[in-house]
C-alpha cells in the first residue's frame, strides 16, 4: 500500500464520484433534452467514455490501496493493476475520440448556413 494519509482513499473515492456523477447526469439530461436519434450513438460514447475511465479509475485505486497477500509480489500485483488501467484509460480516449467524431458528423456545436 502506498503511505498515505488515512482518510485519503476515501475523499479520492469521494470526490471521484462526485465529479463523474454531476458528469454523468449533466451529459444524461442534454441527451434527454435533445431527443433525437442523430444524437444517439454520440451520447452513448461519450457514455462509455464514463464508463471506461471509471474502471481505469477503480484499477488504479486499486493498485494503491492494496494490500498484497504475499508482499514479494506486491509490485507485480501492482504493475499488472496499472497495466490494465492504463488500457482501460486508452479505450476510455478512443471512446472520447469517436465521440468528437460523432458530433462532429452530426454538426453539434458548428453554424448551419
Amino acid at each position: 500500500m502506498l503511505p498515505m494519509e488515512q482518510e485519503t482513499m476515501s475523499l479520492l473515492v469521494i470526490g471521484y464520484a462526485i465529479v463523474m456523477g454531476i458528469a454523468f447526469v449533466f451529459v444524461s439530461l442534454l441527451w434527454i433534452k435533445g431527443r433525437k436519434e442523430v444524437y444517439a450513438s454520440t451520447f452513448g460514447w461519450v457514455l462509455a467514455h464514463f464508463l471506461m475511465f471509471t474502471a481505469a479509475v477503480v484499477c488504479c485505486l486499486i493498485a494503491i490501496g492494496s494490500r498484497p497477500e504475499h508482499p514479494a509480489m506486491a509490485s507485480e500485483a501492482n504493475s499488472l493493476w496499472l497495466g490494465v488501467g492504463g488500457v482501460l484509460w486508452a479505450v476510455s480516449m478512443l471512446c472520447l475520440l469517436a465521440a468528437v467524431s460523432a458530433f462532429n458528423r452530426t454538426g453539434v456545436g458548428f453554424q448551419q448556413g
